[in-house]
């Protein structure tokens, strides 16, 4: 997915049709909870709660640590398990490289292989420094089998733009809201319809003298 504000299968300014809204802290920007490179944005990993409890076409809403700026936005599009996420080859790319130079591709949250004993966890941001499995967080990764899958979604890392005062209930201390009245959820939709699409910042965490995250 490019950075125009054109890019993937809608244009800037088309409706947003959705009944639930989902708002939470993005603790760790690395460019892996939430992914948004290869033309998708995925949640495949923390973020139990919301990865059980969303929807295809619910919002949601990633925002900086102090509820001051937006990380990300997305319409979930698809939700599936990790048995499809890792066999289906158009989600191949979104398999780590741990010994890549380039850092977009050490960011692949599409972790789990399954294997007879459930899933193995593959070197990434979530295992042991040595590669091994941190079992921690593959107990909370696993323990709900659902990926979020987005095509329309806005992700600007660490250059989002200021929470807008007219959303400023979606602010957020932790875990995560999502109990918002109708009138506040078309507010939402109206908002997200005219942001741009794609990846429009590097992630808060990302190292800056790599511009891998612009992808080709």
């Amino acid at each position: 997915m490019s950075n125009s504000s054109e890019s993937g299968p809608w244009i800037t300014g088309s409706p947003v049709a959705t009944n639930r809204v989902f708002s939470y802290i993005v603790a760790y920007d690395s460019g892996f909870a939430p992914n948004p490179f290869h033309g998708l944005l995925t949640l495949a990993t923390c973020k139990p709660r919301i990865r059980q409890g969303a929807a295809v076409n619910d919002i949601v809403i990633g925002i900086s640590s102090r509820s001051e700026r937006i990380v990300y936005a997305m319409q979930v599009s698809q939700i599936i398990g990790f048995d499809e996420y890792w066999a289906d080859p158009r989600y191949a790319a979104r398999r780590p490289q741990r010994d890549s130079p380039r850092i977009v591709n050490r960011t692949g949250d599409n972790i789990y292989e399954p294997s007879i004993s459930g899933y193995r966890q593959c070197p990434s941001f979530h295992s042991k420094d040595d590669g091994s499995e941190d079992l921690g967080h593959k107990a909370r990764d696993t323990g709900v089998d659902r990926v979020l899958v987005s095509e329309r979604f806005s992700y600007w890392g660490g250059s989002g733009p200021r929470l807008p005062e007219q959303l400023s209930f979606l602010q957020i201390g932790i875990g995560h809201r999502v109990n918002f009245s109708p009138e506040q959820i078309a507010e939402v939709g109206g908002w997200f319809a005219d942001q741009p699409g794609g990846v429009l910042g590097a992630p808060a965490m990302w190292k800056k003298n790599d511009d891998s995250w612009r992808q080709p």
